[in-house]
C-alpha cells in the first residue's frame, strides 16, 4: 500500500499526499518549529536585555543619544537572530543532504528564508515543497521581530519624553 493513496483517501476530496508530500511536510515542519522556538528564545534574550539597558539609559545625561544607540544595537542583535535561523536552515539542508555543500545551502535558505527567491538552485523535485515551508518560518519570524520593533520604538519614544521632561531638552521622536 502507497503512503500517498492513504492520505489522499483521508482526506476524502483533494491529492493531499500530492500536493503536499508527507516527508516535506514533516521535515520542514518540524525544521518551522524549531526555527520559531529559537526565534522566541532570542526574542526574549533581545528584549530583556532592551527592557534593562533602556531604563538604566533613560536616567543618564544625553539619554536620548544613548537610546539611539541602544535601538542600533537592538536591530543588530535581532539580525544576528535571524541569520542564526538561516544557519540552521543551512545546517538542516546539508545534514539531511538535501544539498551537498554549504554554500550553495547557505545562499539558498537565506533566499528562500527571507522570500527573496533570487538564485538558479532548486531543491530535487521529490523535496520542492520544502522551500515553501522554510518561506513560511520567515514570515512568520520577520512579522515577529516588525511587531517587537514597533514596541521597542514605542518604548523609546515614551522614554526619550520622560528624559527631556526631566532634564528640559528636547525630545528625539523615532517614528
Amino acid at each position: 500500500m502507497d503512503a500517498t493513496n492513504d492520505i489522499d483517501r483521508l482526506a476524502g476530496v483533494l491529492p493531499l499526499g500530492s500536493i503536499i508530500p508527507f516527508p516535506d511536510l514533516l521535515l520542514g515542519g518540524a525544521l518551522l518549529v524549531a526555527v520559531v522556538l529559537i526565534h522566541g528564545v532570542g526574542i526574549r534574550l533581545v528584549s530583556g536585555h532592551f527592557r534593562k539597558r533602556s531604563n538604566l539609559v533613560a536616567r543618564r545625561a544625553h539619554a536620548s543619544l544613548r537610546l539611539d544607540a541602544l535601538l542600533g544595537v537592538v536591530i543588530f542583535l535581532l539580525l544576528a537572530l535571524h541569520l542564526a535561523e538561516v544557519v540552521f536552515w543551512t545546517a538542516a539542508l546539508v545534514y539531511s543532504r538535501l544539498v551537498t555543500d554549504w554554500r550553495t545551502a547557505a545562499f539558498f535558505a537565506a533566499n528562500t528564508y527571507t522570500t527573496v527567491g533570487y538564485g538558479k538552485f532548486v531543491l530535487p523535485q521529490e523535496w520542492n515543497m520544502m522551500s515553501p515551508i522554510i518561506s513560511i518560518s520567515g514570515l512568520f519570524t520577520f512579522g515577529w521581530t516588525g511587531s517587537v520593533l514597533v514596541g521597542f520604538v514605542t518604548s523609546l519614544n515614551q522614554l526619550s519624553d520622560r528624559s527631556s521632561s526631566n532634564s528640559g531638552d528636547e525630545a528625539n521622536p523615532r517614528s
